[in-house]
């Protein structure tokens, strides 16, 4: 398929260092905000004000994992940002799956796995564009190394050097990632989600399984089918038919 002529041949990236700092997907919404265009990156040594899904922590200690975030300017309606996050989700996993040389799983909507356990996450950030294509900030957290005394408790996670991943130099992995994410942004745009989440669903390791959906009321519980046109999880209710989840924490059966 041939690309729309408003789609450029792939985004410039440029990425740029920020040593120990709050959050990366705070700076970039500032640069965002003052006119940048997409293509900028930011990564950290280390962040103290990190941010996971649901108002978390993310943790980010010195040394310990890549911390990084990229500025997109899809030109798509708000309400289908959301999709960047899996995009996203995908272009990471099957860069880490190459340079680590073991497979990546996803689970919905935004978690990094390896042997089922969170190795990194995605968080992306909206902010409206005025006169210009809104920006979308694309945090990536990835935990290279297992720290002095391991994770936090209330952290089901694991590292890649804990999976016995191969590692690259940090600036070269977060180039390979970004342009991973140049590749699957750019198929977004010629041919719309539906690669994107064919493929999302092929590298998600928990498919079939049984899980509940947490959400402010009732929890919702199936078994996981996949994600739909508009990236909401599919459950089949034990009942029969069918049930579309927009957002919420998974619990796994």
């Amino acid at each position: 398929m041939k690309a729309p002529a408003s789609v450029p041949a792939s985004v410039k990236w440029r990425l740029e260092f920020a040593g120990d700092t709050g959050s990366t997907n705070d700076l970039v919404l500032e640069r965002a905000r003052a006119g940048e265009e997409e293509g900028l990156a930011v990564w950290a040594r280390s962040q103290q004000k990190g941010r996971g899904r649901m108002g978390r922590n993310w943790y980010s200690p010195p040394g310990g994992g890549l911390y990084f975030s990229a500025l997109l300017r899809p030109p798509a309606a708000p309400d289908k940002i959301s999709l960047m996050s899996l995009l996203a989700g995908v272009a990471a996993a099957e860069t880490l799956g190459e340079i680590g040389g073991r497979p990546v799983g996803l689970k919905w909507p935004n978690d990094l796995r390896l042997g089922r356990r969170k190795v990194g996450g995605i968080l992306c950030e909206y902010e409206p564009g005025g006169g210009k294509p809104g920006a979308v900030a694309v945090g990536i957290g990835i935990n290279l190394k297992t720290p002095e005394g391991g994770f936090p408790e209330n952290i089901p996670a694991t590292s890649m050097e804990e999976a016995g991943c191969r590692l690259g130099g940090g600036e070269e992995m977060i180039g390979a990632i970004l342009q991973g994410l140049g590749r699957r942004y750019r198929d977004f745009l010629c041919q719309g989600f539906e690669p994107i989440r064919k493929r999302w669903e092929g590298l998600c390791d928990g498919i079939g399984d049984l899980a509940e959906v947490s959400l402010a009321g009732e929890p919702v519980s199936g078994r996981m089918r996949g994600i739909d046109e508009k990236g909401r999880l599919v459950l089949e209710q034990p009942g029969g038919g069918e049930c579309a989840v927009e957002a919420g924490e998974v619990i796994e059966r």
